[in-house]
Formats: C-alpha cells, sequence, structure tokens
C-alpha cells in the first residue's frame, strides 16, 4: 500500500488472498461514494469543460506513465498524482476535481486486482471534491487571473489550498487506515500514526507544488505553459527518490544474503529468521512504535542469528560440542559483525540482548522494547516451528505456557504477541 493513495491489495502484502467480506463491503461504498459524490457535485455546481479540465486530466493519464515510487521500507513515495489532484482543487472546482480523482485513482502500472482499484477510484473521487470543497470554504479564489500582490496571492490561492491539500490528506490517512484495520485488524491509530510520520512531509509538499502550478497557471497568466516550468523539478525530485529507493533495495539484498548465510550453515532454520522478522514487526506496530523503530526491529529480526556464522557448523548443526565461550554469547557475536553497517546501528541492541529477554533469570525487565519484541517472536518461533534438538515442536497454547515464565513474558507482550499472531494468520489466509 503506497501512502499517496494507491492500494495493492487492500490489506496489506498477501497478494491473491481472500480478503474478508468487509474489506470487500468498505472497498464498494467508498468506491460508490466517490462517484456519488462526483455526480452530485456536477449536478449543483455544475462542470465546465476547459482547457484547464483537459490538462489536468491528461496530466492524470501521465500518472500511469509515470507511477509513483514507493519505499520499502517506509512507504515513503514520489506521486505525481496527488500534485495533480491538488492543482485541480483549485484549478476546475468539486466536479472537476472529482473527475480528475476518479481518473488518477486507477492509474497504477503495477498489477492491482480489481478490489484496489475501485477503493483508489472511490478514494481520489471523494478527496477531489471534498477538498475542492474546502478550498472554497477557505475563501479561495476561483478566478485567480486577476490576483496581483504576494499577499493576496497567498490569502487567496496559498493557504486555501494548503487547507484542502491538508483535508485531503487526513481523508487519505482514515480510509487507509480503516480499510487495513478492517483486513489485518491493525489498529487505526497505529496505521494513521505510522502514515502521518511517512507521508506527512510528502503530502505537505504536494501542497506546496500544487500552488506552484496554480500560480503559475492563473495569476502569472502562463496558463497550460506553467506544467512545463514544473515538470523539469519534480523529474529531478523523481531521479533522486530513484536513487533512494535503489539504497534501501540495496540494504534489503544485503539482509537476504546474511540470512541465506545463517541458514545455509543451519539447514534446520530456514525461514525461521523471516518468520521472526513478519511476527516482531507485527507486534512493534501493536504497540505503536514509530516506523523508524519498527524498521530495526525487522532488521533485528532478520538478523538476530547472525552470530551462529561465527561458531563451527558441526556445532550448529549438534555434531559436535561447543568448547569455547557461553554458546549463548553468540547474538553479541552477530552485533559485532554488523557495529559498523550505518543502516544497521538502530538494531544492534536488539540483536544482542534478545535472547536475554528469554532467558529464565534474565535481565528482561532492564530490556527495550525492540529486544523484548524480538525475543519473544523469535522464542515463539522456535518452540512452535522450529523444535528442541530432539525435535519436540510444542503446541501454540504450551508455548504461551513457557513464554509466562520468561523475563519478557509480561501479560502486555503476550496480548501483542496473541494479536500478531492473529494478524499474521488474516493475512495468510
Amino acid at each position: 500500500m503506497s501512502t499517496d493513495g494507491s492500494v495493492g491489495p487492500p490489506g496489506g502484502p498477501a497478494r491473491g488472498a481472500a480478503l474478508p467480506s468487509a474489506v470487500s463491503l468498505f472497498v464498494v461504498a467508498v468506491f460508490t461514494a466517490g462517484l456519488g459524490l462526483t455526480a452530485a457535485a456536477v449536478r449543483l455546481d455544475g462542470l465546465e469543460v476547459d482547457v484547464a479540465l483537459a490538462v489536468l486530466l491528461l496530466l492524470a493519464v501521465l500518472t500511469w506513465w509515470q507511477g509513483s515510487i514507493g519505499l520499502t521500507t517506509n512507504s515513503v513515495s514520489l506521486s505525481f498524482s496527488s500534485i495533480v489532484l491538488v492543482a485541480s482543487m483549485a484549478l476546475v472546482g468539486p466536479a472537476g476535481a472529482g473527475i480528475v480523482g476518479i481518473l488518477v485513482g486507477p492509474m497504477q502500472r503495477e498489477k492491482q486486482p480489481w478490489r484496489a482499484r475501485l477503493f483508489n477510484t472511490g478514494m481520489f473521487a471523494m478527496l477531489g471534491v471534498c477538498g475542492a470543497l474546502v478550498y472554497r470554504a477557505a475563501g479561495g479564489a476561483r478566478d485567480a487571473q486577476g490576483l496581483i500582490g504576494t499577499w493576496e496571492i497567498v490569502r487567496l490561492i496559498g493557504i486555501p489550498i494548503l487547507l484542502a491539500d491538508a483535508a485531503q490528506a487526513v481523508g487519505n490517512l482514515v480510509l487507509i487506515a480503516a480499510v487495513v484495520r478492517l483486513a489485518q485488524g491493525v489498529p487505526m491509530r497505529t496505521q494513521v500514526w505510522r502514515l502521518l510520520v511517512t507521508s506527512g512531509p510528502n503530502q505537505l509538499g504536494y501542497g506546496v507544488i500544487a500552488f506552484i502550478l496554480v500560480v503559475l497557471w492563473e495569476p502569472v497568466g502562463l496558463g497550460p505553459a506553467g506544467v512545463v516550468l514544473v515538470l523539469p523539478p519534480l523529474l529531478v525530485a523523481r531521479w533522486a527518490f530513484a536513487q533512494y529507493t535503489e539504497e534501501v533495495k540495496g540494504h534489503e539484498r544485503a539482509l537476504d544474503v546474511l540470512v541465506a548465510a545463517v541458514e545455509s550453515k543451519a539447514p534446520h532454520l530456514v525461514g525461521h529468521s523471516s518468520r521472526v522478522a513478519q511476527l516482531s514487526v507485527h507486534m512493534a506496530e501493536f504497540l505503536g512504535l514509530r516506523p523508524a523503530v519498527v524498521a530495526e526491529v525487522r532488521a533485528a529480526g532478520m538478523l538476530h542469528d547472525l552470530g551462529l556464522t561465527t561458531i563451527p557448523t558441526a556445532v550448529v548443526r549438534g555434531e559436535q560440542v561447543w568448547l569455547g565461550d557461553s554458546l549463548h554469547e553468540y547474538p553479541a557475536r552477530g552485533a559485532r559483525l554488523l557495529q559498523d553497517v550505518g543502516f544497521l546501528a538502530g538494531s544492534i541492541d536488539a540483536i544482542t540482548h534478545h535472547r536475554h529477554a528469554v532467558t529464565p533469570g534474565g535481565e528482561g525487565a532492564a530490556l527495550g522494547l525492540p529486544a523484548l519484541v524480538v525475543g519473544l517472536a523469535d522464542e515463539y518461533d522456535l518452540l512452535t516451528e522450529v523444535g528442541s534438538p530432539d525435535g519436540v515442536v510444542l503446541s501454540h497454547d504450551e508455548a504461551m505456557e513457557v513464554l509466562r515464565t520468561l523475563p519478557a513474558g509480561r501479560p502486555d507482550l503476550l496480548r501483542t504477541l496473541e494479536q500478531a499472531l492473529s494478524r499474521r494468520a488474516s493475512v495468510a489466509a
């Protein structure tokens, strides 16, 4: 799901999964509301088919060509479609903005299920109409061609368009948080906060760029030529985002390589790191941790066993007795391997101490939440999926009984673990 309003599919990463009926009903409701609001705006306010509307519709189509750049770790994106939609609120009114939203919504190059396109279409239409109404309610000029003076432009275009941008951003956050709540069970406040932190600055930037476009179009009098002046900086920004995206993808590839190294030494742990990372992320999100911390928790979950690569293979596989220092100190070994890797600096503590969180008589109370979360996720997966050296695998209830006896087995964290397991099950359904 990208924070510019696109969903693929609603409910998160489980592509092709059967969605709960509540999600489907919500999607249909949003689609119907979007088209209904647009039709009402056309009927009540009228629709002027002019050059501005034609150019904005053309730009809406071009958003399919440029797409948006979504970042895997925090969902930040650069969205031309949002800029076009905000500009339409000032240039073509509620009816025109609604029609632009209807066209922008499904303009996603990546393959998406029909529910996602319906949701996007309805949501963008709703945001366009409502944003344009906010623009007018804030005193936004309907015809700004005669405006002169900085204060007049700021008062009659700048402030109203930023308020409209803020209104549609709030609507965006609430609707996306609602569909994620229905599909995955993530509390709305958690999702809203995550999206606000990651996409809030972007959304403000969309409003500023849209303001510049409107000023160039009307008060300056450039009309469609104003688009030519706005596009080059946007293309430069898009290139910069692309470079950052590649950097993030490089980080992900590095994590995958390190996990593969662990799994090659310990075949019985194949899939363990990814499961721990996923469960840790779900727990961190339910706990309301900041997106940056959630990303650090995920990396720690992926690399919590990296220290095993410093131990002889025969020892790791149980074929030989370890004669060195305590085998339980391997997490610190892994952390030392990563201490100079900048993008993993925030994960070091959780990697180092995650076993202390689940060691009887350990220092659970003194550990931070990331270490406790990763430790619980790790231990639960070891008990229920990996099993003991003798091949004994516990049931869920048996594993929870064991966890209650450990330092990290706080009632609040165990409840969060239960919530995370339910979410994982719904995603995999």
